[in-house]
């Protein structure tokens, strides 16, 4: 387990998880930023924890909150912007040995639900 890794080092990974994206994604302009944080905010982990599919004794890892690329509108007022969070406390705590491929999936997983992938089973799908 890689739990004496230091958050600037973790930070690190993360911006390399980041530059890993294909080049044309990273460009587009409504790119959401990415947030490493330390742990998911309690709201947040018992409003996933409280889904159906959610099985017991899972992590969440990383999140993304926004509006979905494909449901967007011209129209539409945006209240936040749109960000991507890396939990580096439930990260370090599944590691298996591998930190940077593990950041590298939870960031490429949460840029396909900004990408309009909704649900577990779509992104799964990508082998994500």
């Amino acid at each position: 387990m890689a739990a004496d890794t230091d958050p600037e080092s973790f930070e690190q990974i993360v911006e390399w998880a980041y530059s890993t994206l294909p080049q044309k994604i990273r460009r587009l302009p409504d790119f959401p930023g990415i947030q490493v944080v330390d742990e998911p905010p309690p709201e947040i982990f018992k409003e996933m924890a409280s889904r159906e599919n959610w099985r017991h004794g899972t992590e969440l890892l990383g999140l993304y909150s926004g509006i979905f690329r494909t449901k967007r509108s011209f129209a539409q007022l945006q209240y936040a912007p749109d960000l991507i969070f890396v939990f580096r406390g439930p990260i370090l705590r599944c590691s298996k040995g591998d930190l940077r491929a593990e950041v590298k999936q939870v960031v490429w997983h949460e840029v396909a639900h900004w990408l309009g992938y909704e649900t577990e089973e779509q992104v799964e799908a990508l082998g994500l």
